[in-house]
């Protein structure tokens, strides 16, 4: 398993992480998107799911096959996709909503077992970690602290703004140490080491420093 957390790409990928993903994923692969809400925005979730298939289409990467998880899939199909998926992505969104969406349709034990490539973003890549941390500073409607995926034994604060570190952030890291990833970056996680790409930075103890 390939693990990638991200933030997210306002002008598409940049090209170290373009370089990376190539590492990892090949022309002709199956591409499977979850939605972080499953019911009610499915042309919302289509966009974005397109919008993602094109920052891939233009580093050279398209796919064979392409699905995507939410409410119009029965939940034992949304398990096959996922068991099945050579690249799995977690989309962005509401935090909670998105992990009590992959409970209720028994998805995570399937992502849990997973073998490919998991790429989370934001609301994803806050999922796949051990303790989700979710923040009023990340724009979560309440500070919310919940057992996650446990893909990676971090935890994570997306859309991290290096210049304006909050007293939420600095009190949160006394207990719950995280990797503040900006937008343009990425931890790259495999069995046998993490690669930071972009402005990382690991906030503990409120201390803050650039990865």
């Amino acid at each position: 398993m390939v693990k990638i957390l991200t933030s997210g790409f306002p002008n598409g990928f940049p090209d170290d992480f373009s370089r990376q993903l190539k590492k990892y994923i090949k022309t002709g692969m199956s591409f499977v998107f979850v939605a972080s809400e499953f019911e009610n925005i499915y042309e919302k979730t289509d966009w974005y799911c397109n919008h993602f298939l094109k920052m891939f289409s233009d580093c050279g990467i398209t796919f064979d096959s392409v699905n995507v998880i939410d409410g119009r899939l029965s939940k034992e199909a949304a398990q096959d996709m996922v068991r099945t998926a050579d690249v799995l992505w977690l989309a962005g969104g509401d935090t909670p909503t998105q992990f009590a969406y992959l409970e209720s349709y028994g998805l995570i034990p399937c992502i849990k077992e997973q073998k490919g490539v998991i790429i989370g973003m934001s609301a994803g890549s806050i999922n796949m970690t051990k303790m989700a941390v979710c923040t009023l500073t990340c724009e979560h409607d309440e500070l919310k602290v919940y057992e996650a995926l446990g893909l990676v034994e971090f935890s994570v604060e997306p859309h991290f703004d290096k210049d304006n570190i909050t007293e939420e952030l600095l009190m949160l890291s006394e207990k719950y140490p995280f990797y503040g990833i900006c937008d343009d970056s990425a931890i790259i996680c495999t069995d046998d080491n993490i690669l930071y790409l972009g402005e990382i930075f690991l906030i503990e103890n409120r201390h803050v420093t650039r990865i």
